[in-house]
């Protein structure tokens, strides 16, 4: 059994939610695991110790830091030899472990070790009491290991908000019931619910970060982080959908200075089908490029493909914007009728394929014909093409024999706090040139 060594550097307190979790040394002993276990299942485990700060006020940091190596050998009793484990904070414990063949349910797994958990700690004259929350997902060679993690993270965090002392599955997560959707969403705005995270894009010549796609979360102290999948339709059917692009569109503002000191960033704002149709949002695009809060070249709006507006009016504004510099993505493009169609009315400046389906035994019949066709329309009308989804290093090679100019996805960096771009964007300008800068 391998144990990393405990470590408080993340300086956050155990009941802080951490917006994005992606420690380098687990990532790779997830991807050390997935070389060595000869494609028996792995089973990846976020762990929470819930009531950990307390009991940190009993025994002090360096009885913390031994009652942690307690929870570790605990946890050890029920892993295999080859499971590793990483401490993600002060309370929070990552593990991976291939599925025994006595144990073939992870949530089984998980149970048995939050009742060994349950069960007290003798330490330094103290008896302790510990519960936990536990997410589980299971690993899949086809996706990133970021994500996965992200996934079980995610899932303990639905099960900590409600009280701890659970287990949350990643693979049966569900969806918030709708009716309580309903309920919180027109308070989500005014309550500082609903925040701003970034996704860089990189292009491949020069190996850099050229812009952020800008993402709309919602965390909810009740029903955790809803998916935006989720909650977005819930969105535009309350007809909330203007006062939170408002509210969207005056967040660039401080956006706009933390790029000025970092380079020629764009932000590309997605807008939905019901935000397409309505004059207000072209309005209030025009307001934000005439306060200066943002140059127009360094914004650019993204839009399907599909259900596109053909009101005149609107139509007319949104081009005196581009004329003004603003710039114009066409995503989930592909060789469909309806696509180039589109294409060709629009003349967009960038398209985004969606590549994540690439190399797995799910992908569809022709799928990577019709992207790379895709692909080789809009490079020849002059449009950036981005490749979407990018997860492994094979899709990375695949799209850039394509031609493709740019990427998005796990295998770059995952979304992450806005406010975080300043402090985050030289790390993953670095994995950039990793990932794309020439081979040594």
């Amino acid at each position: 059994m391998h144990q990393d060594d405990a470590s408080d550097s993340a300086g956050q307190s155990a009941g802080n939610a951490y917006d994005m979790v992606q420690p380098a040394a687990f990532v790779a002993a997830l991807a050390n695991c997935r070389a060595s276990s000869g494609g028996t299942q792995l089973v990846i485990l976020v762990i929470r110790l819930d009531r950990f700060a307390s009991a940190c006020e009993s025994v002090g940091p360096k009885g913390a830091a031994r009652l942690r190596q307690l929870v570790q050998a605990r946890l050890a009793r029920w892993l295999l030899p080859e499971a590793r484990m990483y401490w993600l904070g002060p309370a929070d414990l990552a593990v991976v472990t291939p599925l025994s063949a006595a144990t073939q349910d992870p949530a089984r797994l998980g149970q048995r070790m939050a009742d060994e958990l349950a069960r007290p700690f003798s330490l330094d004259g103290f008896e302790l009491f510990l519960s936990c929350s536990i997410g589980v997902a299971l690993d899949h060679p086809d996706i990133a290991a970021e994500r996965i993690l992200q996934q079980a993270f995610d899932a303990m965090l639905r099960i900590c908000r409600q009280g701890g002392h659970g287990l949350g599955s990643a693979m049966r997560a569900g969806t918030p019931a709708a009716d309580q959707m309903v309920a919180a969403l027109p308070h989500a705005l005014e309550r500082g619910e609903l925040s701003l995270h970034l996704q860089p894009m990189a292009h491949f010549e020069g190996a850099r970060i050229s812009g952020y796609s800008v993402r709309l979360r919602w965390r909810h102290p009740a029903l955790g982080r809803v998916a935006p999948q989720d909650f977005l339709p819930a969105l535009e059917n309350l007809g909330l959908m203007g006062p939170v692009g408002n509210w969207l569109l005056g967040s660039l503002a401080p956006l706009a200075r933390a790029a000025a000191d970092i380079g020629p960033l764009q932000f590309t704002l997605q807008a939905s089908s019901a935000q397409l149709h309505q004059l207000d949002m072209i309005d209030a695009l025009a307001r934000t490029l005439d306060a200066g809060a943002i140059a127009p070249q360094r914004l650019c709006v993204e839009v399907p493909c599909t259900n596109l507006p053909d009101d005149a009016e609107l139509l007319a504004r949104f081009e005196a914007l581009r004329r003004r510099g603003l710039q114009l993505s066409l995503s989930d493009f592909d060789s469909r009728p309806e696509c180039l169609e589109t294409f060709d009315w629009l003349r967009p400046d960038r398209v985004t394929l969606d590549v994540r389906s690439l190399g797995h035994a799910h992908q569809p019949a022709n799928a990577a014909a019709g992207l790379q066709a895709a692909c080789a329309v809009a490079r020849k009308a002059g449009a950036v093409v981005c490749a979407r989804g990018v997860e492994t290093r094979k899709q990375l090679e695949q799209v850039h024999g394509w031609g493709c100019h740019s990427i998005q996805g796990y295998l770059l960096a995952q979304p992450f706090p806005a406010a975080w771009l300043a402090q985050t964007h030289w790390a993953i300008q670095q994995r950039a040139r990793e990932l794309l800068g020439p081979a040594t």
